[in-house]
């Protein structure tokens, strides 16, 4: 007789395996929808950010999350990336982790996300008003010092220091030079300093920037670059002036890399100050992954950087920056 496909035997018989499939189904749905969704909005594409997003996809595919990562082509471009963190925002996350390009202008975006209950995290660079609760960086006042003092050990009181600053809308910039500034000026309280020309106050401008600031101060004996493109840039204009190490240099920047690695051995460059991006990324996530099972982060999550100099430049923990 063939089988009909209301015959209640055959019925009983698929009943378990209907409810198999019916619960593998179940889980698999609730585990797609249980996975958080992580917004990271960066302020550019160089190498730098490119580290952090590295940190962050990477902290994401190990805990879990799915993670989202916009930015700007440029980290001037504020108003790029007002419209890229609401495009977040649309995506439906439940977290975001932002190193604001303003901290000014993003904090009131920022603010209203927060407000639909999303979780923010801010990394890098501070943002006005109380929209997270958790700020990731490195301690960009500690870096900045180990940078003052190794440009106190550098020059005397009689002589005058240049700071080729990054940009005026960089808040851990902004921190650098600061600390940079006291630790300085704590050694040497009669050292002149000037701090008017900015880097990257415009797109690929680092290189006019370097030559302005040694066409504005000829006597210029020591040079704080607070950025990494100005760094790079002032160490390359240096070089081809014949200034190299006759203007001593320390500058900013993230783990390491051969051309880097060189200049410190040749003593083209006096100090790096090295932050390790991967890091920031990692915690940044973590963190936002945290608050949103409600568990308890301290409000500030310092990472790690080092002061690479010509004394420690072999030793095995500065070396191991070279394969980052």
């Amino acid at each position: 007789m063939p089988i009909r496909w209301f015959d209640p035997i055959l019925t009983m018989q698929l009943t378990p395996f209907r409810l198999v499939c019916a619960g593998m189904l179940s889980c698999f749905v609730t585990s797609l929808e249980a996975a958080p969704k992580i917004g990271v909005l960066l302020k550019g594409h160089s190498p730098f950010w490119s580290a952090v997003e590295k940190g962050a996809t990477e902290a994401g595919q190990r805990l879990g999350a799915e993670v989202i990562v916009k930015a700007p082509q440029a980290e001037t471009d504020i108003a790029v990336q007002i419209q890229l963190l609401n495009a977040l925002g649309a995506q439906g996350i439940t977290a975001l982790v932002i190193a604001p390009c303003s901290k000014d202008a993003l904090a009131a975006p920022v603010a209203a996300l927060a407000a639909k209950g999303v979780k923010v995290v801010v990394i890098d660079s501070e943002l006005d008003g109380k929209a997270s609760p958790v700020f990731v960086a490195t301690d960009q006042q500690a870096a900045g010092a180990a940078a003052g003092k190794l440009l106190a050990g550098l020059v005397q009181d009689s002589d005058e220091v240049s700071f080729l600053k990054h940009s005026q809308t960089s808040g851990a910039t902004a921190q650098r030079e600061s600390g940079a500034l006291t630790a300085l000026r704590s050694a040497h309280p009669k050292v002149a300093v000037h701090g008017d020309i900015y880097a990257s106050s415009e797109k690929d401008a680092e290189v006019e920037k370097a030559n302005l600031l040694l066409t504005t101060y000829p006597s210029t004996k020591a040079i704080l670059a607070s950025g990494t493109p100005g760094t790079m840039a002032m160490l390359h204009v240096l070089e081809e002036k014949k200034l190299s190490g006759t203007i001593k240099l320390v500058g900013f920047g993230f783990n390491l890399n051969p051309e880097v690695a060189s200049a410190i051995a040749s003593g083209a460059l006096q100090g790096w100050i090295a932050q390790l991006p991967k890091e920031v990324g990692a915690q940044g996530v973590t963190s936002a992954l945290a608050l949103l099972k409600g568990e308890t982060v301290a409000p500030v999550v310092h990472t790690d950087f080092l002061a690479v100099t010509k004394s420690n430049l072999n030793d095995a923990n500065v070396q191991a920056l070279l394969a980052l």
